[in-house]
């Protein structure tokens, strides 16, 4: 009898939003968030890495070395931001895309939610924020 009452008591789990363990790598269609700082940190690590795209609201927040794809732009729907992202994809084979998610920073304008846009993009995505630590979204990522 007392093995049954163990076996039916309900403990109450201990659940965080965030991820637990990052991942070593950006995989194709799973998304890793970083801060800036990290995130250059850790593409000097990787040698030769392909040409990042920050996808955000103005050039002037881009970082060194790194080109520009506008987020959000006075009188085009999400439907053109949308269309402007998937001829990227086309032109730029094999570039990551890093998305401005910090605080300050327009989300980028598109016409579903922006986790299924990224996991349907098949490329290695950073979403930058202001504190990685804290973003319930997606996984860090942190070079062993």
């Amino acid at each position: 009898m007392s093995e049954e009452i163990l076996l039916r008591q309900k403990d109450r789990l201990e659940v965080s939003d965030v991820w637990l363990y990052p991942l070593p790598m950006p995989m194709p269609g799973q998304p890793v968030c970083v801060n800036e700082t990290e995130a250059i940190e850790q593409l000097k690590r990787l040698g030769n890495h392909p040409a990042i795209f920050l996808w955000t609201d103005e050039a002037r927040r881009v970082p060194k070395d790194w080109l520009f794809l506008p987020s959000v732009r006075q009188g085009v729907p999400p439907e053109g931001i949308f269309a402007e992202l998937q001829a990227w994809k086309k032109q730029y084979p094999k570039a990551w895309l890093a998305v401005d998610l910090r605080d300050g920073v327009i989300p980028p304008s598109v016409p579903k939610p922006l986790e299924d846009v990224l996991a349907e993009l098949g490329r290695c995505s950073l979403v930058l924020v202001n504190n990685s630590e804290d973003h319930p979204d997606f996984p860090r990522w942190v070079l062993p």
